[in-house]
């Protein structure tokens, strides 16, 4: 990011940015624009050595095998490119470097480079690329052609993580100027979508009493995405590098209108609000709340059926079915409740019973440093001699303002109302069979955990044991350093697939899938990693597998030699 370059470059205006003149071999090469080939001037190139398993045997570094940065101003230098792009690194020890390079409004592409071994010459033909960022610019307008103004405009990727669909907002949202536009920069290439979201609907906390009612009208409209009302009928906008995007939304103002009501059983933690139309929060106004009282203001509703929502934290929720016609809605009555407890049983068939097979609960979406999670999760796992084997509960789009689940080590999971998917994962076991009441998980692996209500336990039977395969990927004038992934489909569609990614530098492209349930497999071969093997469709649709079978306490191999179509 531009932050973290600004900060780099001070580090290096402070110390100087010297490498020790160690050695007697050269680093050289070019930088250039990924789309135009032109040279980029003034690129930050950095150089870090990795001392390697070979460099400790030979006693040429001192140091355990790793990768050392700044702050070991022998094992990492950098240098800015000339006006032709080139860089030069002098007096280098023989070893092994990693090379990156970095400018503002530009972005590595995704493929890993492969180390640099100096060790009889040096090297000066080293080819960098750097791909610019994109931009979306836009307007928005409504349905008589005018520019709105103040309306807040979100950027959504889309990717695919866990293989499946996730929708994650970009940077901050933008405000329309008076003449109706925005502008997203240094977009990253994906695809997205764009939504214009009414005003915004940031929540204003009061440590009064009372908040400032409103008075009088407003005109607002409904969350739209460029294509569609909604994000399933949106039309994505993709962003290559360097694309100039253009995204024009039309958007219907109409009457608005204020829901008002007071929260109850409030806690000492902040209390965020959601409006909720289906699976997505359709929330366009700003929320005046009383931390004292509870009391509350929603602006900007326009017509429609809700589910309107209060969460607080990782504490208590509210939730409440609003309808809103024509009129403000006034003297809604929220009670924050706590979380909801699931009990989960873990059970695995041949070997001794620990613990009496009681899950326990890990937060299964860590980030350490930044903001909350995005999504409800929660990680249930057995600790045993032998097997074992960990269930997940992760949120849907619905949930995306809820925070982690809680649990105690021999507890229950202890979630907050929404709708999770469950999964499984096992080690040394497999499963057999995952139930809650007399839903069928494998089959539908969805739940819904409904406010005040007591759910049934989730069920999960495992056997010790399972089966392995031992592969690898080689495809033809396949290069270090290219990402490959390896994806084995199960001939029973209850069971799910296993997927492994990985960039190799030696060209190598070896993997090992352990704990899979004895039966025929489809082995098949990715150079991405954004696979929706989650999709029944997608995996229909697949061709240029190999089919290898799969016996317990057994390992079979197979070869891949084309990637899947």
């Amino acid at each position: 990011s531009s932050d973290q370059m600004r900060g780099v470059w001070l580090l290096l205006l402070l110390t100087g940015c010297c490498w020790a003149q160690q050695g007697e071999y050269v680093l050289a090469g070019s930088v250039v624009n990924s789309r135009t080939g032109e040279p980029v001037k003034r690129a930050l190139v950095t150089a870090m050595r990795i001392v390697t398993q070979r460099d400790a045997r030979d006693g040429s570094a001192a140091r355990p095998p790793g990768v050392y940065t700044f702050g070991s101003s022998a094992n990492s230098a950098a240098v800015f490119t000339d006006v032709s792009g080139a860089f030069r690194f002098t007096g280098l020890a023989s070893g092994t470097y990693n090379l990156s390079a970095q400018k503002p409004h530009f972005t590595e592409p995704p493929t890993e480079r492969v180390p640099i071994r100096l060790e009889s010459s040096s090297k000066e033909d080293v080819h960098i690329e750097l791909s610019p960022l994109g931009t979306i610019e836009g307007k928005i307008t409504d349905q008589r052609g005018q520019p709105v103004s103040g309306a807040s405009v979100i950027a959504l990727q889309t990717h695919i993580e866990g293989g499946g669909h996730q929708i994650s907002p970009v940077d901050v949202p933008r405000t329309t100027d008076d003449r109706g536009v925005f502008r997203f920069w240094n977009l990253e290439p994906g695809h997205y979508l764009v939504k214009a979201a009414g005003h915004g609907d940031a929540t204003f906390f009061y440590r009064d009493e009372t908040i400032p009612f409103t008075n009088g009208g407003f005109l607002s409209f409904a969350p739209t995405y460029l294509g569609g009302p909604t994000a399933d009928s949106a039309t994505a906008v993709v962003i290559e590098p360097g694309t100039e995007a253009r995204a024009d939304i039309a958007v219907m103002l109409q009457p608005a209108h204020k829901v008002r009501g007071r929260l109850e059983n409030l806690g000492a933690e902040y209390v965020v609000f959601a409006l909720l139309s289906g699976d997505e929060d359709v929330g366009t106004g700003r929320v005046n709340y009383s931390r004292v009282t509870g009391v509350f203001e929603m602006l900007e509703v326009v017509n429609g059926s809700y589910t309107l929502r209060a969460t607080e934290a990782n504490a208590a929720i509210a939730e409440l079915p609003i309808v809103v016609r024509d009129a403000d809605v006034s003297g809604l009555r929220m009670t924050l409740a706590g979380p909801v407890e699931i009990p989960v049983r873990i059970h695995v068939l041949g070997q001794a019973e620990v613990n009496e097979n009681r899950g326990s609960l890990e937060d299964g979406s860590a980030n350490p440093g930044g903001p909350p999670p995005a999504i409800a999760g929660g990680h249930l796992s057995q600790p045993q001699s032998l097997g074992f084997c960990t269930a997940a509960l992760d949120g849907a789009e619905a949930n995306s303002r809820l925070p982690s689940g809680l649990g105690g080590a021999d507890g229950p999971a202890t979630v907050l109302p929404g709708r999770y998917r469950v999964s499984v994962t096992c080690v040394n076991a497999y499963v057999i069979s995952v139930a809650m009441g007399s839903t069928d998980l494998l089959t539908n692996p969805w739940i819904t955990v409904a406010l005040g209500a007591a759910p049934a336990p989730i069920e999960i039977v495992a056997r010790h044991g399972g089966g392995n395969i031992m592969g690898e990927i080689k495809v033809e004038q396949d290069a270090p350093g290219k990402t490959r992934c390896a994806l084995a489909v199960p001939g029973v569609s209850t069971l799910e697939p296993t997927f492994w990614c990985e960039s190799m530098h030696s060209g190598e492209h070896k993997f090992f899938l352990e704990s899979l349930a004895p039966g025929d497999y489809t082995l098949y071969a990715f150079s991405t990693d954004q696979i929706e093997y989650r999709n029944p469709e997608f995996l229909r649709g697949l061709s240029g597998g190999e089919s290898v079978h799969v016996d317990d306490g057994a390992t079979a191999t197979v070869t891949i030699t084309r990637l899947a179509r």
